[in-house]
């Protein structure tokens, strides 16, 4: 064997050599990428040298010709010589290999995401630690930690590769308290968040995640969680789509309001200060008006307010509700129109004043399933009673 011979035979075998000690794997995005860039770094190398050694084999053998520089002489039969073609090398194929089972850089697992110390969006009752928190893969029963009570694994953001979504709850009451985040790993393997997807808001519980085919999660959302006497049927589910915009994580698809659209309008309520006057029978009196303005587009739907109890913190107590008691709703008020009611409180005589919360509940104009408001913001607010 001549030592051109070789060197081809050696180049070859470099490459048989290079594909098998790179099997075909199932990897995420980034290491799919460089096992191509790989691939390719091998074939064009061994091609490279495979296109010398057809240039390099010819001439070395002129050189070696006794005859120099001048052509031996031709046969009285040959033929006029035409052009010469370099022969197409042609790659060994790779053979066939089983798939390693390789879990992607963002697929991240329940029992992952709960053995290491995250940081997470605070949640909005603030009653569960958000900071260097490891969260609970299983409901814990406690009124202070987090837990995790759903993962899925799907492509959140703009690169090709995969993340992980966790719906993640924390106790309060009755009911927990929602959020979906998301995580992925950094370079050095680390999980950490990327963002939250959807946040505990106005008529918003997050009650279930799946996976987006288009990318991102779809939510299952409820208005309320039926507790205590409430009836389950009063919950109102909604199918909402959530992925990253370019910008931030955001809805992308589904309905953005309960109840009927066309009675979706702002009402607002506001509650005048309650100023007592002189201790009479061991009692102080006084006023408060309720005001409920509807400041939206629409007419809305029935509604009425609630207060909150203020016999621990006032020393006295107030009606519940305005407008009768609870399940009297109020008839719907056209886009202008507002309604008042006047009310007369009494505390006793040692009383020091306090702070008291009054909200709004509004439903459907023939059901009780609620709507949503265009400012919930003024939904709510807080009245004082004041010494004369």
């Amino acid at each position: 064997m001549s030592e051109f011979d070789d060197l081809i035979n050696d180049a070859l075998g470099d490459f048989r050599a290079a594909e098998a000690d790179n099997p075909s794997l199932t990897p995420g995005a980034a290491a799919a990428r460089a096992t191509i860039k790989h691939r390719r770094t091998v074939r064009l190398a061994t091609l490279s040298v495979l296109g010398a050694l057809v240039i390099a084999v010819p001439i070395a053998a002129f050189a070696a010709d006794p005859h120099g520089n001048n052509p031996p002489p031709a046969p009285a039969d040959s033929l006029t010589p035409g052009p010469v073609e370099s022969p197409t090398p042609t790659a060994t194929p790779t053979p066939s290999r089983p798939s390693s089972p390789v879990t992607p850089d963002g697929v991240i697992t329940l029992k992952q995401l709960g053995s290491t110390a995250v940081d997470i969006p605070a949640f909005s009752n603030e009653l569960c630690p958000a900071t260097h928190v490891r969260l609970a893969t299983a409901n814990p029963h406690s009124q202070g930690k987090a837990w995790i009570a759903k993962v899925v694994h799907t492509n959140l953001d703009d690169d090709p590769g995969r993340e992980t979504a966790a719906l993640l709850l924390c106790q309060i009451g009755e009911v927990p308290t929602s959020q979906v985040v998301a995580f992925d790993r950094d370079a050095a393997g680390k999980i950490r968040p990327i963002g939250q997807v959807v946040g505990e808001g106005y008529k918003l519980n997050i009650r279930d995640i799946r996976v987006r085919a288009q990318g991102g999660i779809t939510a299952d959302v409820s208005d309320m969680i039926a507790c205590c006497d409430t009836p389950v049927s009063r919950e109102q589910h909604q199918q909402r789509a959530y992925r990253w915009n370019g910008t931030k994580f955001t809805q992308l698809g589904g309905p953005t309001v309960f109840g009927d659209p066309d009675s979706v309008t702002d009402l607002k309520v506001s509650v005048s200060d309650v100023t007592l006057g002189p201790a009479t029978d061991g009692k102080r009196s006084g006023t408060m008006t309720v005001t409920v303005k509807n400041n939206g587009p629409n007419s809305s739907g029935r509604f009425q307010v609630g207060f909150g109890d203020c016999t621990f913190k006032c020393a006295g107590q107030i009606p519940f509700w305005a407008w009768g008691s609870y399940g009297t709703y109020q008839a719907p008020l056209a886009p202008g129109q507002s309604a008042k009611k006047t009310i007369k409180v009494s505390f006793d005589a040692n009383t020091t004043g306090g702070e008291v919360g009054a909200w709004l509940v509004v439903i459907g104009v023939d059901n009780n399933k609620s709507i949503s408001d265009l400012d919930p913001g003024n939904d709510t607010t807080r009245f004082r009673i004041r010494l004369g």
